[in-house]
Parts: C-alpha cells; structure tokens; sequence
C-alpha cells in the first residue's frame, strides 16, 4: 500500500458508502474531503468533517500508519494543530498534536476494493518509460494542459529554492547572483559543478577590477579554472604569464583542472570555450539584472568572444575549421531558460509581484522548445510541444511524476487507474 494511492481514494471518496466509525468509535460522515495541499502541511486543507453529529473544519493529515505521524514529528509541528481528521490503512497508535489534543482516526483498510489498488499496482510494474503510454494519446487534452502548467511553474519554483540558497550566501547581492547561475548554466548539465564552483572562487568582486582589460580577464578565468597550461602557443604564454602574477597579487589558489570533463561532449561545448565565455561576457553580465527587470530583454549584449577561438576549441589545440565566435541562438536560449528566467521568477516571487511571475512563464513560451529525450518520449505519444514552456514542463513532470510513479497525483492518473 502506498499514501498516492491513500491520497487517490480520499480525495476522490472511492470509498465504501459511509457514516463510518472511528478507531475511538466515533461516527464519521465526509461533507467536503478537502483540497490537496502540495506544499508543507497536511495533505489537505478545508475539509468538512461530521464527527457524532457536530461538523469540524480544517485539515486532514493521510498516512499508511498511525506511528508515521510521530515519524514525521507532526507532535512538534503547531502547523498540524487544525489537524481534524487522521485517515490511515493501518491503525496502531493513539496521536495528539502539539497541544496534547487526542485527533480523531479513520482506518480505511476494508472500507475501499483493495483489487483497485493491486490491478494498479500491476499496471506500475509492466510499464515501461510512462506508465500511462497505452491511455496517454486518448487522454483528456485539458488534463494534459493542467499538468504541463503545473510542472512548469513547479520547475521554476524548484529553481527559486535553490537560487534562494545562492541569495543568502551571497547576503542579497543580485548582479552576484545572475553572475553565478549564467556560469552554472554555460556548464550545462555536465559541467555545471565545475562552472558554477569557478564562479565562486572568482566572485565578480575581483574580476571587476579589470572590466576595461580583457587579456588579464581571460587570464584570470583560464586561470583560475585550472585548465591553463603554464606554456603552449603564444596566446597561452601570455595568459600564464599574466595569471601567474595576478596569482600572486591576489593571492588566488586554482581549481583542480581534472574536474572538467570532456569526454561525450560536442567540441564547441568544451569547457575552455564556455570558461572563455563566461570571461567575455562578464562585464555585461553586470547590466543583466536592471534590464531583465525592467523587461528590456533587447538590450542585453552578447559580446564575441576573441579571434583565438575562431581556430581553438581547447587551448593550444588548432581546430581543421573556423569556429564562429559568435553567441548563437540556442546557446542565448539556454542561459535565458536555466538562469535569466529562474532569476526573474525569483526576484517577483521575493517582491510579491504576480504580474511578473506570470511575465516570466510567458517568457519561456516566446523561446522554441529544447530538444531531449525525455520531451520526445512525450512528442510520440502526441502531446504537442510548441515552445520551452512545453519542454522544460516536460521534464518536471518526468521528473516528479512518471519517474517515480507518482502516477495517482498527476490530472491523467485517474484515467490510468480506470483502464
């Protein structure tokens, strides 16, 4: 038995008719089960509850068994103090709240067809990548629409937990921040340690002191990333040289160079030229935040890298063809999908302001879809994906549904459950 499927049969009452009793005795009729509350908390909020007679409003808290809510310390958590109703399969325990109040139990094991949960389960374990691949094209259009909103505000929200973390350490300082998840994002998901720990060692406070000298920029980045030869062609000499002293100046350690990878990867995505990126950028990137908050999305620069890596995808290594020097669009995309997005959210989230959270979400839906495995498991079975807003909901809703078979909280479980 698993709480989705306790959650499935409570929210949708598919259940023995009632009055039913209690484990104290008492008799229990639902007027309202509730709403599904997927934040901390009790699993649902607002129900209507008749206990002998007298209706009680709050919440209601589901678990497989009585001892899970002292595993869960609910004892402690004043938030469970509106607690109404403790619905559990298995009863074995008496539970209070933080006030010592006595809450009132359901057990539900007998009151539901336990065939309707083992026919599922069988179906969970047969599926292949989704579950739900067999009913998935014939499912409702508006439950698929409710899930991809769903999972794409739930993908920026996620993000606005992680920056919110980078926020604090970095006591407040935006422009710090959008430096730091532009270095995690030109890493994309190989190197996006190894960027965003470049981006810590080098914080901008430094680098800014040689915003009008490119060569010691570059110098300082190739530098510090562990990555610079102390000799090789002429470009590189000079950037060591110039390393070398600003090391000592400053009194900067190197990262470990072994943690780059390169192995699988596509040459134009080698570290040396995102690291050499990030250094030419970063000067402009100290704008970005004024203007993405201000909705002046035109105005951001994209400067070109130098002429060395027309010819370079790795340092002193010449590539056969000319490399463009340029930012293309899809690698704008990216760092506008995986940085300057979740840092927009972020910041509307912090003032309160909803119009720009919704501004950012319909940001992602004026930037073409990505292309990846799991967006084209969904393609196939005919879901339409017109846009980053699309994909990038896509793998949320992998990630925290189908992957874990988190199926009976998704809008088409119910449809899943009934074939």
């Amino acid at each position: 038995m698993t709480e989705d499927f306790l959650h499935y049969i409570w929210r949708f009452q598919a259940l023995k008719p009632g009055p039913w009793k209690g484990t104290q005795g008492e008799v229990f009729k639902v007027i309202h089960p509730g709403y599904p509350n997927f934040d901390s908390g009790p699993d649902f909020q607002e129900a209507r509850i008749s206990i002998d007679g007298q209706i009680w409003v709050g919440s209601v808290e589901i678990h497989i068994s009585s001892k899970d809510w002292y595993q869960h310390k609910h004892q402690f958590d004043p938030a469970y103090n509106n607690v109404v109703l403790h619905v559990v399969y298995d009863s074995n325990v008496e539970v209070v709240n933080a006030q010592g109040n006595l809450i009132p139990e359901l057990k539900l094991a007998s009151l539901f067809d336990e065939q309707l949960y083992w026919r599922f389960e069988q179906k969970l374990n047969k599926s292949a990548k989704l579950a739900c691949e067999s009913s998935f094209p014939t499912s409702d259009r508006l439950h698929k629409q409710q899930m991809l909103d769903r999972c794409a505000s739930l993908r920026l929200e996620e993000r606005s937990t992680y920056i919110q973390k980078i926020y604090e350490e970095l006591h407040g300082d935006w422009d710090g921040l959008v430096y730091r998840l532009v270095a995690r994002a030109l890493g994309l998901k190989v190197n996006s340690e190894p960027m965003e720990m470049l981006a810590r060692v080098l914080p901008f406070s430094l680098w800014q002191k040689y915003l009008d000298r490119p060569q010691q920029r570059m110098a300082l980045f190739l530098g510090m990333s562990g990555i610079l030869p102390s000799k090789g062609d002429a470009e590189v000499t000079k950037w060591a040289q110039e390393f070398q002293y600003l090391a000592h100046k400053h009194q900067l350690q190197a990262m470990d160079g072994s943690m780059w990878k390169y192995a699988r990867m596509r040459p134009v995505s080698f570290p040396d030229r995102r690291i050499a990126q990030l250094a030419s950028i970063a000067p402009e990137i100290l704008k970005w935040f004024r203007l993405i908050r201000n909705g002046k999305w035109s105005e951001i620069n994209w400067p070109s890298l130098d002429s060395y890596w027309t010819y370079h995808y790795r340092l002193n290594k010449v590539s056969a063809r000319k490399l463009s020097a340029k930012w293309s669009e899809d690698r704008i995309n990216i760092l506008k999908i995986n940085a300057l997005i979740p840092v927009l959210f972020f910041y509307a989230r912090k003032v309160g302001n909803y119009n720009l959270q919704e501004k950012a979400l319909a940001l992602l839906e004026e930037i073409p879809p990505e292309d990846n495995s799991i967006s084209r498991s969904y393609e196939q079975l005919g879901l339409t994906i017109g846009s980053a807003y699309d994909s990038q909901a896509c793998i949320t809703w992998y990630e925290y549904y189908c992957r874990p078979k988190k199926c009976l909280t998704c809008t088409l479980g119910n449809e899943l459950l009934n074939t």
